[in-house]
């Protein structure tokens, strides 16, 4: 049974409702290229060939005030926040983000609910914190709350 890529999609759901003309990029390499490979191979080649050590980000959405650095977790919303403070600093040393002009970072974290201390942390490091929950979400998590179940066992 092939794996279903449920963030992914949750990520491509939030961004075709939020910006359905699109502008976006999904899957972003982040952080440096070493002096070394960009020596030999030049910027665009060296970060092709680096690209599978290089950790990726949800999305990016530049837009002209603020470059949005997007992160999605369906669960362990906090781990996204960890997740997205590493990103931040990695997108400043980033010499290949795509459409950046300068513009100051911003994170967005993407979830379906937030307990109320996720939302303080999120708020406390400067996150943009957006609740975006569909049906097929719930349906989901109660599928993996039962998957430890006698009867679902069973």
């Amino acid at each position: 049974m092939a794996r279903e890529e449920r963030e992914r999609r949750f990520v491509n759901e939030y961004l075709l409702e939020a910006y359905p003309r699109g502008g976006w990029q999904i899957n972003v390499p982040l952080g440096p290229v070493p002096e070394e490979i960009l020596a030999q191979h030049g910027l665009k080649a060296g970060a092709a060939l680096f690209h599978p050590s290089r950790p990726r980000i949800d999305a990016v959405i530049p837009t002209p005030d603020t470059y949005w650095l997007v992160e999605g977790k369906i669960r362990e919303a906090k781990a996204a926040i960890g997740d997205l403070l590493v990103y931040r600093t990695l997108a400043e040393r980033t010499p290949d983000l795509p459409d950046y002009d300068g513009q100051p970072f911003g994170m967005r974290l993407i979830v379906p609910w937030a307990l109320d201390w996720i939302q303080l942390e999120a708020k406390a490091h400067g996150m943009d914190l957006v609740i975006f929950l569909r049906a097929w979400i719930e349906d989901y998590v109660r599928e993996r709350q039962n998957y430890f179940t006698r009867e679902y066992r069973l």
